[in-house]
This record gives structure tokens, C-alpha cells and sequence, in this order.
């Protein structure tokens, strides 16, 4: 496996949070490498997860050689110039100065980006020259682009690739608009639909599957797809055609080296990324030069990546650039 070290020649101490809806990780990082780490449940308040995210940091950073020189947060919201827009599953509702408000537990220098591009800048270390879009499949659909090995971020959201718009009449999206990638394709959206398959019987392999008690997911309306189920095929293939279409667009506002799918999903011996792939190749630009990767699911990635926005971050404000 590629290493995924963040800046090998840097060796300045930072701290690295992966805020998200379910857990909260921490790392210390120096020289781009994880030293030490940690995890806990997040807990319901948002009050009580400030005081978290401060003393797993001052834990993890104790007793190093030197402290840390800055924090860096991937948080699971919109981000931008460093206020939370929203962030609903952590409890922010409306624009919050974050490191303000860790302040008063973590008297450090602290930069906030957006969970995926945290992600994608650990991901995308792996090549280091060049433009790359990294296009995240989980719960929901998120990216970013990483150009020399720095965020493209415009005012902190560039890179929602969940949220292209590629079919104006389509259904409505959380984030208010119509048609985006994330409306028509995404971890949730096939979840759900699986879920339906089962409920209406339609799809016997899954119907089985939900009578036993187990919650169905995107995996198993893949393993459906693949054992000649003809509706999870069919939901699956219009997916793809979906998220094609999304690529085409990256395509055409980057023109990337390269596009890396990152999650288990859009892995190419999975009948979903197989379908994308395929359907990629029909449609791709005539003069499209951009090459597909997969990197599967790791939760080093966004620590490495915040630490990585952290160090450059600070060395450029001590630089005054």
C-alpha cells in the first residue's frame, strides 16, 4: 500500500481531530506520520464535545517531546473561511467560529476545513504533483481538489462534488437545490433503497436479509446486483449513470491528471464501481486525458489530512505569506 505519510520533510508537531457525527479521533502528528492517536464516542452536546476535542488533544500531546504547534479540525459540515456554516449532526446550527470557541480549553492555533477535504488531502499525498479530485462516497457524496498538494478550497466548499447539479428535474436535495449527484446517488440513497426492495418484496435476497433482522446498506444491494437480482442491477446502473455524469463535470471546471474515488463502494470489483467505470468510459470527453483511481475506506486519511492543513497553515501565517 502507497504510504501515505503528509509532507515527509516537515517535521513540526501538530494535532489532527476527525470531528464526526459518531466518533471523535485525534492524533499527533510530526513529520507526517501518526505518533499517537485516539478515539472516543462524541458525546450529545455540543458544550461536552468542546471540552472533549480539547482534552483528548492536550492527552494524546502530553508527555512528546515538544508540544503541539497547531490543531487542525476536519469537522463533518460547511466549512468556510473557518466558520461552520452547519454542521447538523454535531449539533451547529447556524455560522460558529469553532476555534474561537475551543479557545478558552485549547489555547493553540486551530484550522478548521470540511471532513472530506481533511480526507482527500491525506488520500491525494499519495501523488503529490499535478491536480487532483478526490470524490468521497460514504453516508453522502464530498470531495475536494488538491492541486501541489494544497486544497483548492475558493471560499472553504469547493470540492462539494455531492452537490453538481446534473439533472435540474430531479428530486430535491437537502441543501435546497434539485438533481444533485448526492439527491440521485450516495451511501444513504442506496441504503434506503434497498431497504424498500426488502419491505415491498421485490428483491427476495435482501427481503431475506431484513427478515433476520439485519440493516440493510449499499453492500447489499451490490451483493444483490451480483447475484442476478434484476432491480438492484437496474437501481444500480441508473446510479452510475448519475454519478458519470458528475465526473464529466469535474472534468470540465478542473481538467485533473486524475480523479480518485475514494470508499468501499467505488471499489472496481464491486458491481457499482464497475457499472461507473463502464459507463465512464462511454461518455467520458473525447479529449479527456484525466485518469480514475480507487483508494478504499481509511481513517488515517483525515487525520493525516487536518494535520496537514494545520502545519501548512501555521508555517504560512509564522511566514507572514
Amino acid at each position: 500500500m502507497p504510504d501515505l505519510a503528509v509532507g515527509g520533510g516537515h517535521d513540526i508537531l501538530v494535532a489532527a481531530v476527525d470531528w464526526g457525527g459518531t466518533w471523535i479521533r485525534v492524533a499527533a502528528v510530526s513529520g507526517g506520520r501518526i505518533v499517537r492517536k485516539d478515539r472516543r464516542a462524541k458525546p450529545p452536546s455540543l458544550s461536552e464535545q468542546y471540552g472533549t476535542v480539547a482534552e483528548m488533544v492536550l492527552r494524546t500531546t502530553a508527555h512528546l517531546a515538544r508540544p503541539p504547534a497547531a490543531v487542525g479540525v476536519g469537522l463533518a459540515g460547511v466549512v468556510q473561511e473557518g466558520i461552520v456554516g452547519t454542521a447538523v449532526n454535531l449539533g451547529f446550527t447556524d455560522g460558529t467560529d469553532v476555534a474561537a470557541a475551543l479557545r478558552p480549553h485549547l489555547p493553540l492555533p486551530t484550522y478548521l476545513l470540511n471532513d472530506a477535504q481533511a480526507t482527500a488531502l491525506g488520500v491525494a499525498a499519495r501523488w503529490p504533483h499535478g491536480t487532483t479530485a478526490v470524490l468521497t462516497m460514504g453516508t453522502g457524496i464530498g470531495g475536494a481538489v488538491i492541486r501541489d498538494g494544497s486544497l483548492d478550497t475558493g471560499l472553504g466548499g469547493a470540492g462539494d462534488f455531492g452537490h453538481m447539479v446534473i439533472d435540474v428535474d430531479g428530486p430535491r436535495c437537502p441543501c435546497g437545490g434539485t438533481g444533485c449527484v448526492e439527491a440521485l446517488v450516495s451511501g444513504r440513497g442506496l441504503a434506503e433503497t434497498a431497504n424498500t426492495l426488502a419491505e415491498d418484496g421485490l428483491s427476495p435476497l435482501l427481503a431475506a436479509r431484513a427478515y433476520s433482522g439485519r440493516v440493510l446498506h449499499a453492500g447489499d444491494l451490490q451483493d444483490a446486483a451480483e447475484n442476478g437480482d434484476g432491480r438492484a442491477a437496474g437501481v444500480l446502473d441508473r446510479s452510475a449513470v448519475a454519478l458519470s455524469a458528475g465526473l464529466r463535470t469535474i472534468v470540465a471546471t478542473h481538467d485533473p491528471q486524475r480523479i480518485v474515488l475514494a470508499g468501499a463502494t467505488l471499489a472496481p470489483d464491486t458491481y457499482f464501481g464497475r457499472a461507473v467505470r463502464t459507463h465512464w468510459d462511454r461518455t467520458r470527453p473525447r479529449w479527456a486525458r484525466t485518469e480514475l483511481h480507487h483508494v478504499g475506506d481509511d481513517e488515517d486519511a483525515a487525520l493525516l489530512g487536518a494535520a496537514s492543513h494545520a502545519r501548512d497553515r501555521f508555517t504560512a501565517a509564522r511566514s507572514g505569506s
